[in-house]
C-alpha cells in the first residue's frame, strides 16, 4: 500500500475547491507562483477583476519601499522665526512679573507630515528639548503647518457609515490634534506661549530647531501586521508628496500605476502569459477601504514577485507581514499545521470580501507567492478556513524530479503502487507534486 499518495497541485486544489460551498457560491480568484523557478504553478480566475479589501495595502507598501526607500523616515519638524534670547528676563504672566530663563522672540512652528505614530511621549521629548535649549517663553505664536496634504479628510469610495480615520497633515492618532497636543506638551515642560495657537504655513526662512522621526519600517509593520488603515493612507500620501506638496491620493496612486506598468514590462511570460499590460484594475486608496478598488490575483502576485526580486524591498516587507499562527491578523489562523510559522501574508476583510496574499515555503524550500481573493462571500469563517486549507496544501508541496505527470488522473487513497502506475499514460517527466498523507 502507498503511505503517501502523490497527486498534482492542480488536482489537489481543484478537488478542494470543488467540494467547497464557498467556492460554489462565491467568486474565487487564485494564483500560485514559484519564485525560485519563475513559473506559475496554479491559477483560477487569476485575471478576474475583484475587490481586494486590505490586500490593497501590499500595493501601497511595496510601492512605498520602491519609491521612498528602506531608509525613509516620517519627520515632524519644529522650526522658529525671530531669535532666541537665553538671558534671564522678567515677563508679565497673569498680571504678575515672573523671572524667565530665556525666550524665543518670535513664532514657533510644528510641521505635520501625517505621522500616525506620533504620541504624547514624542511631543514631551520635543518640548523638553526646546526647554533644554534655554527657552521657557515664546513671545510670539505657536503655529501648525498643515500644508503637507490637501483638504480631503476621507478616501474616495469610503462608506459613510464605516469607522473611518480622518486624514490631515496635523494627524495625532486617528484624527487631527497635533497642534493642540503640542501646546499641552510645551506647557507641561514649563514653556509659556504668550501669543496665539493656530494653523499657519511655516515660512521658508524659518530655522530648524528639533524633530521627531519614525522609520518606514515602523509604519509598515502597523500597515501589514495590524492592517491599520490610517498608517496605510499616510504611506500613500508620502508617496504623493514626492511629486510636490500638497500631497494627494491621486499623486500617490500615479506612482503605483507607474510601478505596475514597469512590472508588467519586465515580468516573465510565465506570469503574464506574454501580455505586456496589466489586467483591468483600479487603485482608489492606500488601505483597501474604498469600494472603488479593483484588481486581480495576478496583479498582487506580480507585485509580490517584484518585491521578492528586490532584496531591499523584500527584507522589510517579509518582516512586516503577519506570520500564520504567530502574530498580527494571522495569529489565530493555521495553528498546528504545516502553514504555521511558514505563511507570511496580508489579510483583507470587507463585507462580502475575504482576501489573503503573501509568501510561503514548500517542504523542499521553494519560495512561493500566492493570492487568494474571494468576493461575494457571506460566511467569513468558512472562507478563511478555505484559504487556510489552500495554504496548508502549498506548504506541503513537494517537487519530484523523476515522477509521472498525474494531473489527468484521480487515484483513490490506499491504492497500491502497481494500481497507480498502471493508470499513468504519460512518459516519466519532471512534474510538481504535493504529498497528501493517508488518512
Amino acid at each position: 500500500m502507498i503511505s503517501n499518495l502523490l497527486v498534482s497541485l492542480a488536482l489537489a486544489l481543484d478537488s478542494l475547491l470543488a467540494a467547497s460551498s464557498v467556492a460554489n457560491t462565491s467568486s474565487v480568484g487564485i494564483m500560485v507562483y514559484d519564485l525560485d523557478i519563475d513559473s506559475c504553478l496554479y491559477e483560477r480566475n487569476a485575471r478576474q477583476t475583484m475587490r481586494p479589501a486590505s490586500t490593497q495595502k501590499l500595493i501601497t507598501g511595496i510601492t512605498a519601499l520602491n519609491e521612498l526607500g528602506d531608509c525613509y523616515h516620517y519627520t515632524t519638524s519644529v522650526s522658529y522665526t525671530g531669535r532666541i534670547d537665553t538671558s534671564y528676563v522678567f515677563c508679565l504672566e497673569d498680571s504678575v512679573y515672573k523671572l524667565r530663563r530665556g525666550s524665543l522672540q518670535g513664532n514657533l512652528y510644528i510641521t505635520g507630515v501625517m505621522d500616525p505614530k506620533l504620541n504624547a511621549g514624542d511631543l514631551d521629548i520635543l518640548a523638553d528639548e526646546i526647554y533644554k535649549m534655554g527657552i521657557d517663553t515664546i513671545t510670539g505664536s505657536l503655529c501648525g503647518d498643515a500644508t503637507f496634504m490637501n483638504d480631503n479628510k476621507y478616501g474616495q469610495g469610503w462608506c459613510w457609515d464605516d469607522d473611518n480615520p480622518e486624514l490631515c497633515s496635523l494627524l495625532f492618532g486617528r484624527k487631527e490634534g497635533l497642534l493642540q497636543n503640542f501646546a499641552k506638551a510645551l506647557q507641561k515642560a514649563g514653556i509659556v506661549i504668550l501669543g496665539n495657537v493656530f494653523e499657519w504655513a511655516c515660512p521658508s526662512s524659518a530655522q530648524w530647531l528639533t524633530s521627531c522621526n519614525h522609520s518606514i519600517s515602523e509604519i509598515l509593520e502597523k500597515v501589514m501586521k495590524n492592517s491599520n488603515n490610517t498608517y496605510a493612507e499616510t504611506l500613500l500620501y508620502h508617496l504623493g508628496a514626492t511629486q510636490g506638496k500638497p500631497s494627494t491620493a491621486k499623486k500617490g496612486i500615479a506612482l503605483e500605476e507607474a510601478l505596475l506598468k514597469k512590472i508588467y514590462a519586465e515580468s516573465p511570460s510565465q506570469l503574464t502569459h506574454d501580455r505586456t499590460s496589466a489586467p483591468s484594475h483600479r487603485f482608489a486608496d492606500g488601505s483597501g477601504l474604498s469600494l472603488y478598488n479593483y484588481l486581480s490575483p495576478e496583479i498582487e502576485v506580480a507585485f509580490l514577485r517584484y518585491a521578492f526580486t528586490h532584496e531591499n524591498i523584500y527584507r522589510h516587507l517579509r518582516e512586516a507581514l503577519p506570520i500564520a499562527g504567530v502574530d498580527g491578523t494571522l495569529e489565530k489562523r493555521m495553528k498546528d499545521t504545516e502553514a504555521q510559522n511558514n505563511v507570511r501574508a496580508k489579510t483583507g476583510t470587507l463585507t462580502g470580501v475575504i482576501s489573503l496574499a503573501g509568501y510561503c515555503t514548500t517542504k523542499e524550500g521553494h519560495n512561493l507567492a500566492f493570492s487568494i481573493i474571494v468576493n461575494g462571500c457571506l460566511n467569513a469563517d468558512k472562507t478563511r478556513n478555505l484559504q487556510d486549507k489552500i495554504c496548508n496544501i502549498l506548504c506541503n508541496y513537494e517537487v519530484r524530479s523523476t515522477m509521472y505527470d498525474v494531473r489527468c488522473v484521480a487515484t483513490r487513497v490506499g491504492s497500491t503502487m502497481q494500481e497507480v502506475t498502471s493508470t499513468f499514460k504519460h512518459q516519466p517527466r519532471q512534474s510538481r507534486y504535493i504529498v497528501i498523507p493517508n488518512s
